[in-house]
C-alpha cells in the first residue's frame, strides 16, 4: 500500500466546529422539558405554559443551528427572495421566478405553458419550519415532545444533517402548540380584543369590557358630567373659561 493511501485511510471523521457544545446544549434543553411538562394539567392557566414555550424555543434555536440552513423561498437561485402571495398550485414560492414564468406564459402562449411547467415534486421544498394544525391541546404537546425525546437519543457527533433537520422540525411543532396554549384564551368572545377582561354588567354577547365601555361612552349624553383625568405632579390644568375676563 502506498504511503499516501495509508495516510488517507488513517484520516478519521472530522466533527464540525461547535457541534459538541451545541449538541450538549440541545440534550440538556430537551431533557429539562419533561420536568416542566409534569406540572401541567388539562385546564391549566395559559401563564403556566410560558416556561414550556420559552424552553422549547431555546431548544429549537439550538437544533436549527445544528441543522443546515433552510431556503426561505425554496428556490436555489433566490433562497431569501420575496414570496409570491398568489402562487398557483404546483408552482414554487419565489416571486421572481414566478413572474418570469408568467411573462413566459403570456409571450409564448401554449408553447410557453409547456416550457414553464411546474418543477418536479422533488424540487418543491417547504417554506420554513412546519406548523401543526389545530386544535392545540396538552395531549398534542405531549405527543410532539415524545417524538422529540425519541429522536434525541439517536443524535450524536456523526449524525447526518437530516437527523438535525427532523428534530428541529419536531421542536418547532411542539413550540407552536405551547405558544398557542400560553396565549390568553378568548373568554370575552371579542375578535378585536381576544384577551380582554369580562364585564359582569354587560348583556350576553357583549362581555368585552373595552367594547362595553366604548358603547357606554357613545350613548352618554353631552350634559352628563365626566370625571377629568388626574393631573401629574408639576403640570397645570388649562381650564377653558366660560366668560372672557373684562379688560383692565
Amino acid at each position: 500500500m502506498r504511503p499516501a493511501e495509508q495516510h488517507g485511510n488513517s484520516r478519521g471523521y472530522s466533527v464540525p466546529t461547535g457541534r459538541p457544545y451545541a449538541l450538549k446544549e440541545l440534550q440538556a434543553a430537551v431533557g429539562s422539558l419533561g420536568d416542566h411538562l409534569k406540572e401541567l394539567y388539562e385546564g391549566a392557566h395559559p401563564a403556566e405554559y410560558e416556561a414550556v414555550a420559552d424552553a422549547l424555543y431555546t431548544a429549537f434555536q439550538t437544533a436549527a443551528g445544528l441543522a443546515p440552513a433552510k431556503s426561505y423561498t425554496g428556490c436555489s437561485e433566490h433562497p431569501n427572495g420575496a414570496l409570491d402571495p398568489e402562487a398557483p398550485d404546483g408552482w414554487g414560492r419565489c416571486l421572481i421566478c414566478n413572474d418570469r414564468r408568467r411573462l413566459g406564459l403570456r409571450a409564448q402562449g401554449a408553447r410557453g405553458a409547456r416550457a414553464a411547467a411546474a418543477p418536479p415534486a422533488g424540487e418543491q421544498r417547504r417554506l420554513g419550519y412546519p406548523v401543526p394544525d389545530p386544535p392545540y391541546t396538552l395531549q398534542a404537546l405531549r405527543e410532539h415532545l415524545r417524538t422529540v425525546e425519541d429522536r434525541r437519543f439517536h443524535l450524536g457527533f456523526s449524525s447526518p444533517p437530516e437527523d438535525f433537520v427532523r428534530i428541529a422540525d419536531d421542536l418547532h411543532r411542539a413550540f407552536i402548540v405551547a405558544r398557542e396554549l400560553s396565549r390568553p384564551r378568548n373568554a370575552s368572545g371579542c375578535s378585536e380584543h381576544p384577551g380582554a377582561p369580562i364585564d359582569p354588567d354587560a348583556p350576553p354577547g357583549e362581555a368585552c369590557i373595552f367594547c362595553a365601555g366604548r358603547k357606554r361612552r357613545a350613548q352618554r349624553s353631552a350634559t352628563t358630567p365626566e370625571m377629568l383625568p388626574r393631573i401629574r405632579r408639576g403640570e397645570r390644568r388649562q381650564l377653558q373659561r366660560r366668560f372672557e375676563r373684562p379688560p383692565g
